[in-house]
């Protein structure tokens, strides 16, 4: 990586962004988009397996492969009743546009190390008023999930 190509050029008295402030939002989208690409259907699905079902309350789910969209959309199943469900696996353009969500998963705090400080793996719509975010623990890199407090369906 070329370094001096993503410094801003300095100047006396210009409002630019800082050449370490530009380094950071580089070097994190190019680390999210590399994870984010190796999510696979089964580690999806074997998380999946760690929440209840909004409907029977069992936790046996499968992502139905018919509506595996290549925009990272996926639809996913129990098992036990056949409830379909959104999985969002897309979290680059997710971020991207939900500028609050940032800022919520450095306050997370990880259930095993009490580490603050989460990276957002995919996500989940249970219900018309439960979303769950599958996160990675920064410290432990301990993955659970939790739930969303910044989507309200009401």
């Amino acid at each position: 990586m070329d370094v001096k190509f993503l410094m801003a050029p300095s100047c006396g008295g210009c409002d630019s962004i800082s050449s370490p402030a530009i380094l950071d939002l580089v070097s994190w989208r190019t680390e999210f988009f590399v994870h984010m690409i190796t999510i696979t259907q089964q580690e999806v699905e074997r998380r999946l397996n760690t929440v209840q079902c909004a409907i029977c309350k069992q936790s046996s789910f499968a992502i139905d492969e018919r509506f595996m969209g290549a925009d990272g959309d996926w639809r996913g199943i129990c098992k036990k009743c056949f409830y379909t469900f959104p999985v969002h696996t897309d979290m680059e353009f997710y971020l991207r546009t939900q500028p609050d969500v940032p800022f919520r998963l450095k306050e997370i705090s990880c259930t095993a190390c009490n580490h603050r400080g989460v990276d957002l793996d995919f996500r989940a719509t249970l219900s018309v008023r439960e979303a769950i975010y599958f996160v990675t623990c920064k410290g432990c890199k301990r993955q659970f999930p939790e739930k969303s407090s910044l989507e309200a369906f009401e």
